[in-house]
């Protein structure tokens, strides 16, 4: 079966060639950074250039410490809480289809990330490190980052996003292996008062938040939002379900998606405590593993709950420690609707856990050492399966698992414009042991504006808890299962070339072997996990960013890169060879910011032999930040030009690709008190 879909608008095409004209003239990139220290008003930051935005850049994420974004041994890229209001985003998959390497693939129940061209269909989003404030919120049952609506926390609670790309297994541990992404929460300090906010939007989509956050004078900072969605979806065609016996192909009323997001956090000094719940309900349309078509009955929910006490504590000695107390609960229920029986299949999984991270630094000489011990105890990771009607158990699992993990970082100053990284870390796993992660860099800063850096590593990602023991229908499990690896090689300039325009160059080479795969067991005939693949990838990336201070700003990217099975010389399914971003945002009159930005992403290789054709998505926001005095508005397009795509899907569904969203709109009002 071949599937086709029709070709961005020519119309789409000329607007980007007009929009990258626009760029080169003196349109430019968004801030790639957001302060730490901040000049004293917000109006001091909007004068200032590129290059002295990047002077003072500070990130967080990559090395457990704050660094400036210079001296990062990672590739880094920052979306501040600007860009997110004025590009509009609203999820974390809608960030990472903007930001070079990353791309997003959604079957329509949840979003998957791909980095450098890496993201099979049926994987979870295990390869990728979700953090908000340097705590985990991978789950423990799949270990899979939530990017979507069914992510934690409200964007617009958002300071900042650190997204580091590389493998960090040798400061994180597992599932650092092709990136970590940090979200940094606002603090009282930044919201000071209240903040109202409702949205209505394509879909039968709304959606209200409310937002508290003060500093007091005794120094106590707090902060507090919820967040409340819901969204009644689309009718949907599926041309592989075009019979009358199954609505000739539509899809109705199966496509809603509702969720809720509570934050709240409490600093004093050097103690703060937080706390994050979230719950998304979401049908599923497109009748996967083979569930009855149009019935509204099939879908999924999802919650996690997650808490923590942390210490940070300086000494005059130039050292610091930092302790966190942790504890979360995730749980995932699905209800699956058959033919062969009257009420849908219940499926789930409920994951706990607690843990203790110690985190220190001490600098002396040349030297500058970070440390830290990390222990976890997931101390349920359940999963089971059963038909209500005649009752009948299918799957109950029950395991548990503990692991902690120790790591060492030394940056050394060899000379004045160079710096070397030497950093190790040892992970004890109970189910298969011991597990090492090296990386080492070399950075080189001949001058203020030239940035050289040589980066090398090794990271691996242990098998979660479904892989090792799901033993549902046609499925067994594979307890001796072994941890996957990566090795990469990484190239990195940035240059300076004038007031507020920086070019950017990298490479690099990755090797996974020990892939865990899906394939059927010859004896039994089921599926079954085992370390079988071995994966090849490299590429470049190009950008060039600007911004002058004022006038129009923005950032175009391009990155090219191929990544194939060692054994068979193929390109992976869900693969794009190429990608293409741009971002533009322009100041118009009245106080309004226009923000454009959109995506090109090559043909990728479906799971049945065919080709999702490349595509290209544009989105428009125009917004203003005082319309009047306490009001502000937004109003955004999403796929300006209507572009029909789709993203390649896992054997689990019938069709070989899925269609995505097609022209849609947003419209927000915010109150400040």
């Amino acid at each position: 079966m071949h599937y086709s879909v029709r070709l961005t608008p020519r119309r789409c095409r000329v607007a980007l060639w007009l929009a990258g004209l626009a760029f080169a003239q003196g349109a430019s990139a968004q801030l790639a950074a957001p302060p730490i220290r901040r000049p004293a008003t917000t109006s001091d930051l909007a004068t200032l250039d590129l290059e002295q935005l990047m002077g003072l850049e500070v990130v967080v994420g990559a090395s457990k410490r704050a660094q400036h974004s210079r001296e990062v041994p990672s590739f880094v890229t920052v979306v501040t809480a600007s860009d997110i209001k004025q590009h509009d985003y609203r999820t974390l998959a809608d960030v990472l289809k903007a930001i070079p390497s990353f791309y997003v693939s959604n079957d329509r129940n949840y979003a998957y990330v791909g980095v450098r061209g890496f993201d099979r269909p049926g994987d979870y989003s295990s390869r990728v490190l979700l953090l908000v404030n340097g705590l985990r919120t991978n789950d423990n049952v799949y270990d899979q980052a939530y990017i979507g609506a069914d992510f934690g926390v409200d964007l617009a609670l958002v300071d900042r996003i650190e997204f580091i790309r590389g493998p960090s297994a040798a400061i994180y541990g597992s599932n650092a292996f092709f990136a970590v992404i940090n979200v940094v929460t606002k603090k009282g300090r930044d919201v000071e008062g209240v903040e109202a906010s409702g949205t209505v939007g394509s879909y039968g989509t709304r959606s209200e938040r409310t937002t508290y956050g003060q500093t007091f004078r005794n120094g106590v900072d707090v902060v507090a939002s919820a967040t409340y969605s819901d969204s009644k979806g689309q009718s949907l065609y599926f041309k592989e379900f075009d019979t009358p016996a199954t609505n000739n192909g539509w899809a109705n009323n199966a496509d809603y998606e509702s969720f809720h997001k509570m934050f709240a956090a409490v600093t004093k000094d050097g103690l703060s405590f937080e706390t994050m719940n979230s719950a998304r309900k979401k049908g599923i349309p497109t009748a996967s593993f083979e569930t009855r078509f149009n019935d509204p009955r099939s879908y999924t929910i999802d919650g996690l709950t997650l808490a923590s006490v942390k210490y940070d504590r300086s000494f005059a000695s130039a050292g610091t420690i930092s302790t966190r107390l942790h504890a979360g609960r995730w749980s995932y229920a699905g209800r699956y609707s058959y033919d062969s029986v009257a009420s849908p299949e219940h499926d789930g999984a409920v994951g706990q856990w607690w843990g203790v991270d110690v985190d220190g630094t001490r600098s002396w000489s040349r030297h500058f050492v970070t440390a830290g011990v990390e222990f976890r105890d997931n101390f349920r990771m359940d999963q089971e399966s059963f038909l209500p009607e005649p009752f009948t158990i299918e799957t109950d699992l029950h395991n548990r698992s503990r692991r902690w993990g120790l790591y060492a970082q030394d940056e050394i100053k060899l000379a004045s414009p160079l710096s070397a990284y030497a950093g190790l870390r040892l992970d004890h796993y109970e189910t298969f042991g011991a597990a090492t992660s090296p990386r080492v860099g070399l950075i080189y800063t001949p001058s203020s504006g030239t940035t050289v850096k040589v980066l090398g590593g090794r990271a691996f990602r242990a098998p979660n808890a479904y892989e090792l023991y799901y033993n549902g229908f046609n499925y067994q499990p594979n307890p001796d299962l072994q941890p996957e690896h990566i090795a990469t090689l990484e190239l990195i300039a940035q240059q300076f070339i004038g007031s507020g325009i920086q070019l950017t160059a990298a490479t690099f080479r990755n090797r996974l072997s020990n892939l865990i795969s899906q394939h059927v067991d010859s004896t039994t005939g089921n599926f079954a996990e085992r370390n079988a693949d071995e994966i090849e990838s490299h590429g470049v990336e190009f950008g060039i960013e600007v911004n002058r201070g004022t006038g129009p700003r923005g950032e175009l990217t391009y990155s090219l890169q191929r990544t194939e099975n060692v054994g068979t010389h193929e390109q992976l399914t869900n693969s794009p060879r190429a990608m293409a971003k741009l971002q533009l945002r322009a100041p118009l009159p009245a106080q309004v910011t226009a923000g454009f930005d959109a995506q090109y992403v090559s043909a990728r290789r479906t799971e049945q032999g065919n080709t999702a054709p490349p595509y290209t998505v544009a989105n428009l926001t125009l917004s203003t930040s005082s319309l009047f005095k306490h009001v502000e508005l937004s109003a955004s397009v999403f796929n300006l030009f209507d572009a029909v795509y789709g993203a390649p899907t896992a054997d689990t569904h019938v069709q070989d690709v899925i269609l995505q969203d097609g022209r849609n709109f947003r419209v927000t009002t915010t109150l400040r008190f």
